[in-house]
């Protein structure tokens, strides 16, 4: 075991003293803090005065949580509509609860066809008097989503009785733009972390046939399997702690700047018309959890792919064009369901904020899995597979590959 570790250190030192690996974290880690702290720097002149957008931000916050811990219900929505008809400065607190949330929901024509009123609203969307105009306007667009990607009756069934469910309970309203860029944020983390580890670990194995010293492990006294296991170990290694780093970068200056208010909301504030039951603070711990499981499948795939082509080139190449340019350009129609359904459960797609509006479920034992159910078990059995194969292929050239 101590000659395990030994190797495990000697193959995190081959890592850590390529200039690139330290080239590519530092570009990642730079980038991402960046994104949490660019909105100190920026400025521009209101009135003569030279304002930051993180001192816009903050006044806006500051009006917000005059709101804060009401329920999203026509009352609002009327004291909403009468501020706006007395002047700007009354109207403030409103401004991201019209533009982000009714205006998503009813669309700009309806509003302007609403007279200033919920009664307006609900006349020009076709809603009857008794219903909540916020959740009434939901189901509308969400009955529409359940049409357009193509569900089997059982699917259908089910999201309406979640829907039954969440309609029960109106959503708390508070500040909180933090907390979304927080988990905004993480799409551009994963994305960044897939091409730093292609870039860092497609060496690993690849480097000893290059350097046609592979020969040399026969020799050796601890024999290839262990050499195996500590290679891919510190390639682990390696992609739990810059993952870590990379992330902590992400998060850390979205909290800093504009804090953490708004972690207990729901995620609909911000998605309407999805029906995945999280917060704002759960759906950040799930996020994060899942990149942390993504970077291990996606450093699985890049030292398998490092000894199958036994290129390091040809496996970053490979890796980046599969595991980030297709998922990112590619768009399969909803009708091709099978497809379609195995491409946005990669990673990037998980992540991504609008994946909380797919409504495509998995068949289990006589139930539904979501894709948030499906995709950490998921990750978990293809790393396993991936180091399964990646190990063989290596075991199996140092016995026939010469």
């Amino acid at each position: 075991m101590k000659n395990f570790w030994t190797l495990v250190r000697f193959e995190l030192k081959k890592i850590l003293s390529r200039k690139i690996t330290w080239i590519a974290f530092g570009i990642v880690f730079t980038v991402m803090l960046a994104f949490g702290f660019y909105r100190t720097f920026v400025s521009h002149e209101v009135n003569g005065v030279r304002v930051t957008a993180h001192e816009e931000e903050m006044q806006a916050k500051a009006e917000e949580k005059k709101l804060a811990g009401r329920l999203v219900n026509d009352e609002l929505l009327e004291d909403m509509f009468a501020a706006m008809a007395t002047d700007e400065e009354a109207s403030q607190p409103y401004r991201t609860l019209y533009n982000e949330l009714l205006r998503d929901l009813c669309g700009s024509n309806t509003l302007a066809l609403s007279r200033g009123s919920v009664e307006g609203a609900k006349e020009a969307l076709g809603i009857s008097p008794e219903e909540e105009l916020i959740y009434a306007a939901r189901r509308k667009q969400i009955e529409e989503s359940l049409a357009n990607q193509y569900l089997t009756e059982g699917e259908k069934e089910y999201w309406h009785n979640v829907l039954e469910t969440e309609e029960s309970v109106p959503w708390e309203y508070d500040y909180y733009q933090g907390v979304h860029f927080v988990w905004v944020a993480a799409y551009t983390a994963i994305v960044l972390i897939a091409l730093m580890l292609a870039v860092c670990l497609s060496n690993l194995f690849a480097e000893e046939h290059q350097k046609k010293t592979d020969q040399l492990v026969l020799c050796a006294r601890n024999g290839r399997k262990v050499l195996c296991r500590a290679k891919m170990t510190a390639g682990v290694l390696f992609t739990l702690g810059s993952t870590g780093l990379v992330l902590l970068a992400t998060a850390v200056p979205c909290f800093i700047t504009f804090g953490a208010d708004g972690w207990h909301m729901s995620i609909q504030l911000i998605v309407p018309t999805s029906m995945v039951q999280m917060t704002f603070g759960e759906m950040i711990l799930y996020t994060y959890a899942v990149a942390i499981l993504a970077s291990i499948l996606y450093c699985s795939i890049i030292l398998c792919c490092s000894e199958l082509f036994r290129n390091s080139t040809v496996a970053v190449m490979a890796v980046i064009v599969v595991l980030v340019l297709v998922p990112m350009m590619v768009m399969v129609p909803y009708e091709y369901r099978v497809l379609s359904q195995l491409l946005d459960l990669n990673p990037i797609n998980v992540i991504a904020i609008w994946s909380t509006m797919d409504f495509r479920l998995l068949p289990f034992f006589g139930g539904y899995l979501n894709v948030y159910q499906v995709a950490p078990v998921l990750y978990t059995v293809l790393a396993a597979a991936f180091f399964w194969i990646g190990s063989r292929a290596y075991l199996k050239f140092q016995v026939s590959g010469r």
